[in-house]
């Protein structure tokens, strides 16, 4: 595990990005940090007296007395913190100059820079949140869209906790009846008994949160949607729709997208990275346009969905044309949206394919619906505050511990010895506990933390 975690040592970061800025925040935390702050602060006793949760003016000055910045200085007794220690937050103007001088400041009088997410990992050590709320935190920071920023605040307020703890409750009891079994002669382990009921209970709401991964992911990571079709079928224009604004140029001209240009956009609170690119075309003696058309092909194939343009003017023919020498390369038909351009102008769209046009909007709502609905595979978007879990390494323990109980169910049936059923709801207990992080791995929690940033 990373050195510094080891530690109770006093540290410090910038909890606000660098940069000019009117007002910037460092973050100090450890057992004492108030008392070396109060060697470089102009009210020393104020500071050193101080309540938790006070805000105090005065200036930060060098052990000479060189004034450094005017400041406020926010003060947190332990365990009343973030991290569940003394801790003390500066604001202080928000040049990188004044930044890096009170840093260098701090560390005069013992403080040494943070690691990324040693704030929150003291705050994990400490009692004040499990691992899944810890998760959260960095989800709420990374979060793209308001919706995964509400499911993230869920987590954060306890909503995956609140599940596991409640199953940890059941599979603890039962494997306290599981000891009990063991201590009792033959003759009497008939008064034994276990809930089934409440185990198979248990079983299925773990189940029921472990499926919620899909969903979690997706608006976690977002998806890729490339735009795919034929030169002069009006990806470009549909990209600019999408957008709502002019990003792509769109001319009349065959091949004028060479390679392809992205941007990310919110689509009912799902993050989507839309993707348009150079159109697919035979033929081409262009070697800078063939190289367009090669790395359409790639980014095809690694995306979530591939909306086919078709452009419906061209008539069914080039459709099918499109979906022959084309999309058959797609290994999984699932990922393909088919979209009938120009639906103002040309004919009728053919079976399974939506009638848009890129030029008045018209269908564009229900190609929306179409993404949405794929997405989700026809389901409805979650509420903000439902128990949502969007971590691989959680969906594995989760797993685990739902087959452990599996084999626990299983083998009572089959009434199997007792202290062959305690090690499979120990193996559970086991999987419950590794997810809020009563039993903690060391590189689990240098992955978890490390992907922090620095000052959180």
């Amino acid at each position: 595990m990373n050195d510094a975690f080891h530690t109770d040592d006093l540290i410090q970061a910038p909890a606000t990005p660098r940069g000019r800025s009117a007002v910037a925040i460092i973050r100090t935390s450890g057992e004492g940090c108030i008392e070396a702050l109060s060697q470089v602060f102009s009210r020393p006793q104020v500071l050193m007296s101080s309540e938790g949760h006070r805000v105090h003016l005065g200036w930060l000055q060098s052990k000479e007395g060189e004034r450094i910045d005017e400041v406020l200085v926010t003060v947190f007794r332990g365990p009343a913190s973030y991290t569940g220690e003394d801790s003390v937050e500066i604001s202080c103007h928000g040049g990188p100059t004044v930044v890096d001088r009170v840093l260098a400041l701090f560390r005069s009088v013992g403080f040494r820079d943070a690691g990324p997410g040693e704030f929150t990992f003291r705050a994990f050590r400490n009692g004040k949140m499990d691992l899944t709320k810890a998760e959260a935190v960095r989800e709420i920071i990374d979060s793209r869209t308001d919706r995964a920023r509400a499911l993230a605040i869920s987590r954060l307020a306890g909503s995956v906790s609140k599940v596991v703890d409640q199953a940890k409750a059941v599979v603890v009891h039962q494997s306290a009846v599981a000891s009990l079994a063991l201590d009792y002669p033959d003759d009497e382990a008939e008064h034994v008994s276990f809930n089934l009921q409440a185990l198979q209970e248990t079983r299925n709401s773990l189940e029921t949160l472990a499926k919620t991964w899909k969903t979690g992911r997706l608006y976690k990571e977002g998806l890729t949607v490339v735009l795919a079709g034929p030169a002069n079928a009006g990806k470009s224009s549909l990209f600019n729709l999408f957008l709502k604004e002019e990003r792509s140029i769109v001319t009349e001209r065959p091949g004028t997208t060479r390679d392809w240009l992205e941007a990310w956009l919110n689509l009912d609170g799902m993050p989507l990275r839309l993707v348009d690119t150079a159109g697919l075309r035979e033929g081409s003696e262009d070697p800078i346009e063939q190289e367009g058309i090669r790395r359409t092909r790639d980014v095809m194939k690694s995306a979530d969905f591939v909306i086919a343009v078709a452009d419906g003017c061209a008539g069914a023919s080039e459709a099918k044309r499109l979906e022959q020498e084309e999309l058959a390369q797609l290994d999984d038909a699932s990922r393909l949206i088919r979209v009938w351009n120009k639906a103002d102008t040309a004919v009728t769209a053919p079976q399974g394919w939506i009638p848009v046009s890129a030029l008045t909007g018209d269908g564009f709502t229900q190609l929306e619906q179409a993404i949405r609905l794929q997405a989700l595979d026809g389901g409805l978007p979650p509420e903000g505050d439902a128990a949502v879990i969007d971590s691989a390494r959680q969906k594995s323990l989760l797993d685990r511990a739902v087959a452990a109980i599996d084999r626990f169910l299983e083998a009572e049936a089959q009434q199997i010895p007792a202290d062959l059923l305690a090690e499979d709801l120990r193996d559970a207990l086991d999987a419950l506990g590794e997810l809020t992080g009563a039993v903690s791995r060391t590189d689990v929690l240098n992955k978890l933390f490390g992907e922090f940033c620095v000052g959180k």
